[in-house]
C-alpha cells in the first residue's frame, strides 16, 4: 500500500517567526472580550430594565416642559427640612471626624473599577506588544525579500551572458507583440 503524504496546512507559528507566548496572550484577549461584551449587553439590559439611559445616548426632548404652575408646597417644604436636617447631621459628622484626627478618604472608586482599570491598562500594553511584535515580523519578511532580490543580482552577476540573451529575447518578443499589434489578431484553435 502506497502512503499517502501528509496534507501540507497553514505554517505554524514557528515557521512565521512569532513567539510561542503570543499563543496564549491571544486566547487571553478573546476572553477578556468575551466578558467586555456579556457584560456590556448586561449593562445595557439591565439600563433598559429600570428605565435609565446613559449620557451619551441621552436625547434631547423638545416637548418637555416643566411645570411651573403645579408647586406642591407641602413636599417643597418637607424636602426643604430635610435637607437642613441631613446638613447639620453632616456638619456634626464632619467635625466628630476632625476632632477625632481621622483622615477623610476621598476616594470613590470602587473594587470593579479598579480593576476594570487595571485590566484596560495591561490590555492596551499587550496591544501595543501585539504591534511591536508585529512590525517586527514585518521587517524580518522584508529582510528575506531583499535577500532573495540580493540573490538575482549575485545570478546576474555570476551569469551576465545569458541573463543578457534572456533580456534581449524578452524585449525583442514583447516589442514584436506590440508593434505588430498581435493582441488584435483572433486566437489560432
Amino acid at each position: 500500500m502506497q502512503e499517502i503524504p501528509p496534507l501540507m496546512g497553514a505554517p505554524t507559528n514557528e515557521d512565521l517567526g512569532i513567539p510561542g507566548w503570543l499563543e496564549p496572550l491571544l486566547w487571553v484577549t478573546v476572553v477578556f472580550v468575551a466578558i467586555w461584551i456579556a457584560s456590556s449587553v448586561f449593562i445595557h439590559l439591565r439600563r433598559r430594565a429600570t428605565n435609565l439611559t446613559s449620557t451619551h445616548a441621552a436625547r434631547v426632548d423638545k416637548d418637555a416642559v416643566p411645570d411651573f404652575m403645579s408647586v406642591d408646597h407641602k413636599a417643597r417644604d418637607a424636602a426643604v427640612q430635610r435637607g437642613e436636617i441631613y446638613d447639620r447631621e453632616l456638619t456634626e459628622r464632619e467635625r466628630a471626624e476632625a476632632a477625632a484626627g481621622a483622615v477623610v478618604k476621598k476616594g470613590n472608586a470602587t473594587l470593579l473599577q479598579s480593576l476594570s482599570g487595571m485590566a484596560s491598562f495591561l490590555f492596551s500594553l499587550f496591544s501595543l506588544a501585539g504591534i511591536c511584535v508585529n512590525v517586527f515580523s514585518q521587517m524580518d519578511r522584508m529582510n528575506t525579500q531583499l535577500s532573495k532580490s540580493d540573490q538575482i543580482f549575485a545570478a546576474v552577476q555570476k551569469y551576465p551572458i545569458p541573463t543578457a540573451i534572456c533580456v534581449f529575447v524578452l524585449v525583442y518578443t514583447l516589442w514584436y507583440w506590440i508593434s505588430n499589434k498581435k493582441w488584435l489578431e483572433p486566437p489560432k484553435i
